[in-house]
């Protein structure tokens, strides 16, 4: 014999309403009352989300302590990989890769930016800002420039040796017209880690938006601004054709004041939807690989080249190819550190002139200088040569 029993349909979601003890953790209750999946998913943003690069400031491919940046010239890559340092009027500063990290996010290393000469007055003209250039490649899930098009949400932890206002802008290169939108965000707390985080209206079909390999989009996080850049009026917060002057209103904060002053951030995130989420942490080697897509520095030692061209019939050196670990986004340019050393190649103790055969975003090929008919092939036996690859925005 069986019984069958039978109980009403429940709406779980009502039941779970009426207990003493909501939802905890991260969004708990947001989730509980989202209607949908995609909203649901804007608030967890499970798998890859952060659209900036090496946010958490791991890779520092050009060296993690350079000195001497004066605004000459004006936009620079120094340290940390795909950040440039933009100044004028803003002294003369040491950049490095540092280990002063917010407390217990899991952040190991952080941008550091030290002031060795101050320049505390602020003239029109000046500013001191960071900047990443978006591939619009990473941005083409966002479908700006189209009715369907999403918001976007910064977050970064800043440490800063003065308190007041930044400003945080995007410039919208990939735009059919140039569109920038902005806001600004308080220094509270003098040599303390703070945490920001400023959600971004979607821009929609009023402007189309070309998704290639180009820039689609610059950050802008400003510490020095002057009159040329803060004397727009109006809402912050909008698209808007590029002004100078609508480019950072509201800037207080002079972080070029005295050569007392240090600047420090990490954590920084961009990702869909209005909701800020933790960060997306990634491993040394795959923060590596996407930095290498723009810019590789590596050795040559151990490299062996491939044969020798005459110089009857070629280019009177060995010839040499250099694999790259991924394709760049672009055909690259080439330059070399210690190109002309001497005693570079074994056997046969030969000096290098290293220089550029070919090129493509997956290739390169290189003449060694050497001019050895002894031995055919040969390997780079000292340190010292390097090679750079540079495809950046």
């Amino acid at each position: 014999m069986s019984i069958r029993i039978s109980q009403p349909a429940i709406n779980l979601r009502e039941k779970l309403t009426e207990v003493d003890t909501p939802p905890i953790g991260a969004h708990g209750s947001e989730l509980m009352n989202s209607s949908s999946v995609n909203e649901s998913f804007d608030l967890v943003k499970a798998g890859r989300k952060n659209i900036i690069i090496n946010g958490d400031m791991q890779i520092a491919q050009r060296g993690t302590s350079k000195t001497g940046f004066n605004g000459s010239p004006n936009w620079v890559f120094s340290t940390v990989d795909r950040w440039k340092l933009g100044m004028s009027g803003a002294g003369t500063w040491t950049s490095s890769q540092d280990t002063d990290v917010p407390v217990g996010q899991g952040f190991t290393k952080s941008w550091k930016l030290d002031c060795t000469t101050a320049d505390a007055a602020v003239d029109s003209g000046d500013y001191f800002l960071l900047e990443q250039r978006i591939e619009a490649n990473r941005m083409a899930h966002l479908c700006w420039g189209t009715a369907g098009a999403k918001p976007v949400t910064l977050s970064f932890w800043v440490k800063s040796a003065v308190t007041g206002d930044g400003n945080a802008m995007f410039v919208g290169d990939g735009f059919n017209t140039t569109r920038i939108i902005n806001q600004t965000f308080t220094i509270h707390n003098a040599n303390e880690w703070e945490f920001k985080t400023m959600s971004f209206l979607a821009h929609g079909p009023e402007n189309s938006f070309t998704v290639n390999t180009g820039t689609g989009m610059r950050l802008w996080i400003w510490f020095k601004a002057g009159a040329t850049w803060t004397a727009g009026q109006g809402t912050r917060n909008y698209w808007r054709n590029n002004a100078s002057n609508q480019q950072a209103p509201g800037t207080t904060i002079n972080i070029a004041s005295s050569t007392s002053n240090n600047l420090w951030i990490t954590g920084v995130q961009l990702e869909e939807g209005y909701n800020v989420t933790p960060f997306d942490y990634k491993s040394y080697d795959e923060e590596l690989r996407e930095c290498q897509r723009y810019f590789i520095r590596r050795f040559l030692l151990g490299q062996c080249s491939t044969g020798f061209s005459q110089s009857g019939g070629g280019y009177n050196s060995h010839l040499m190819n250099v694999p790259l670990p991924c394709q760049m986004r672009t055909q690259p340019t080439v330059t070399f550190e210690n190109a002309t050393q001497s005693g570079t190649f074994q056997p046969g103790g030969n000096a290098a002139n290293f220089g550029t055969l070919g090129l493509g975003p997956d290739f390169i090929s290189v003449t060694t200088g050497s001019t050895s008919t002894t031995w055919t092939t040969q390997v780079v036996s000292h340190s010292a040569p390097k090679i750079l690859v540079h495809a950046e925005l």
